[in-house]
């Protein structure tokens, strides 16, 4: 059944999306279909389908008039109107036949003219004690026989819950959506007879399709698109002390300047009678640039963990919404720590630089189809570090940048969180046994200057051994956090892409004449896996690429 399934979804998903929304014809025959409206940042289709008797629809085309009711709600007491001006309203009273409208889903119209939701539950019908109609509404619903038809009320919610199943019988749903706009998706033709295993298809293909919205100029609005922007520096520690004997003092700040673009499609189906998702996926796209820059001035002796501390609190993009039965929301934001054990006095600053291209994660994953891939890459390093030599200067500083895409996933009374997390570190090893003071130069700090050209010059009378280094890495997980029906586990999590970048390390006898051991360094990677080494060969630095 999965190539039937994948012809339906490929010749159905791209058409117009106003195609779905058929607002002339009534939602009579057990089965309706809504698509987000053209002026949402997001493509999406939802349709539902059942018995006869469990589905109606009290829009015009089924011949009512709302005459109360908000449009911000989901939950809601309306008044209405048949607006047919016979005496034979055989469309109203599709609402009322069959032990009558409570418990039955109903669609609404169009607009969100009357509520947030496309569908709701009738939970309770009466026939209200205002019967009055607005004039204009009057002169339009009055009976040929110069009767005004008979006022009737409705509670709606979204507790589908509340529905008796022995009664309206399974109602079905299936979901494709993607958060950019002009990708029509319309499952018009999406069999009302649809097997389990033809929506465990359903739902695979229609991954594969929305995986490849964002590239395709045919079906997307490319004016349209959903970035991310940060350029701010955030303190993420600043601790000190004061003695009459000892003055000591850690300051980090962390510099997080970048640029995201994050798209996402989702497939799902289950039942809304009785509420259950049985499939569901989401595939999500990053593109990124990360040139952030961790600062460090330390004069301490200890050990420290700042634990994980939120720079950027969470920022909305565009998500998928269909109000009371299943919404997709993601959301960016950086999250930093900073883990040392010093006895040193020092000032670094090193760059912590990635590119992400088409970073692409599949979830929940399957055999069929990998978690995620994607092009994960350093760029340009500068590095600057300044270390006071008249003691030995020991320490390791690990930092860490961790921009974080999470997915807000809601389906009626469930929640959880999908994430991609990209962990982006700068790790410092410092082992410095001082015998008088040191003074080195390497390049002029200008992030123009090419690793292969640095140089130092420096007078000879005082040495200092030891190693020091600096190592960036970069990780990348996907996970969850939260139960969702069957489909996504709390505590899961997979890793994408995890490697560590060699940018700087000296093991040798340095002879210098001042106070302080000065790198200035920008480290420069045509690839991945490229690492520029320096070594010392009397007074001079050699670089080896």
């Amino acid at each position: 059944m999965a190539l039937h399934s994948f012809v339906i979804l490929i010749s159905l998903i791209f058409v117009s999306v106003d195609a779905a929304n058929n607002w002339t014809k009534p939602c009579f025959y057990g089965e309706c279909e809504y698509s987000l409206p053209s002026h949402v940042p997001a493509s999406g289709s939802l349709k539902i389908w059942g018995s006869v008797d469990a589905l109606s629809d009290i829009t015009p085309a089924a011949g009512w008039e709302i005459l109360d009711c908000s449009p911000d709600e989901l939950e809601q007491e309306i008044r209405l109107v048949c607006s047919h001006n016979s005496t034979d309203s055989a469309n109203c009273d599709h609402l009322y036949q069959n032990d009558g409208p409570v418990g039955k889903i109903v669609r609404l119209p169009e607009n969100a003219s009357c509520g947030q939701n496309a569908f709701a539950r009738v939970a309770r019908a009466w026939d209200p004690e205002d019967q009055s109609l607005p004039s204009d509404v009057a002169a339009r619903v009055v009976r040929r026989d110069g009767t005004n038809p008979p006022v009737k009320a409705l509670a709606l919610d979204v507790n589908f819950a509340a529905t008796n199943s022995s009664k309206a019988g399974t109602v079905n749903f299936a979901i494709v959506g993607a958060n950019i706009p002009g990708a029509g998706i319309d499952l018009s033709s999406l069999s009302a007879g649809l097997s389990s295993r033809d929506t465990s298809d359903f739902v695979r293909n229609g991954l594969s399709c929305t995986s490849f919205l964002s590239q395709s100029s045919s079906f997307v609005d490319k004016s349209f698109n959903i970035p991310v922007d940060i350029d701010k520096t955030f303190n993420l520690l600043n601790e000190s002390i004061s003695c009459p004997s000892i003055d000591a003092s850690l300051n980090i700040n962390v510099a997080a300047k970048a640029h995201a673009l994050a798209t996402l499609g989702v497939s799902a189906s289950g039942t809304i009678v009785p509420i259950d998702i049985k499939e569901f996926g989401i595939t999500a796209n990053l593109d990124a640039t990360l040139n952030g820059a961790i600062d460090i001035l330390a004069d301490v002796t200890g050990t420290l963990d700042s634990g994980r501390i939120t720079l950027l609190q969470p920022i909305s993009i565009g998500g998928i919404q269909f109000p009371g039965i299943f919404s997709i929301g993601p959301a960016f934001e950086i999250d930093a720590q900073a883990i040392a054990k010093l006895d040193v006095n020092l000032d670094l600053n090193v760059g912590v630089v990635y590119n992400i291209s088409q970073a692409q994660f599949t979830f929940p994953p399957t055999d069929a189809n990998a978690p995620g891939n994607g092009s994960f890459n350093a760029g340009d390093t500068p590095l600057k570090l300044s270390v006071g030599t008249a003691i030995n200067a020991t320490g390791t500083i690990e930092a860490h940048l961790i921009p974080r895409l999470t997915l807000g996933i809601s389906a009626f009374t469930a929640k959880a969180d999908v994430f991609l997390e990209l962990d982006a570190s700068a790790t410092l090893n410092l082992e410095l046994d001082a015998t008088a003071e040191a003074n080195a130069t390497i390049g002029d700090g200008s992030t123009s200057t090419d690793a292969s050209s640095a140089s130092v010059s420096t007078d000879t009378n005082a040495s200092v051994s030891g190693c020091f280094s600096v190592n960036s890495g970069l990780d990348v997980n996907i996970g969850a956090e939260g139960n969702f029906f069957n489909v996504i586990k709390d505590g899961v999590s997979l890793t994408l892409f995890n490697t560590n970048f060699d940018l700087f390390k000296v093991c040798r006898l340095l002879s210098f004449s001042s106070q302080i051991l000065i790198v200035d360094f920008v480290y420069r990677n045509a690839s991945v896996h490229e690492l520029v080494k320096l070594q010392l060969s009397g007074a001079r630095w050699e670089i080896e690429e």
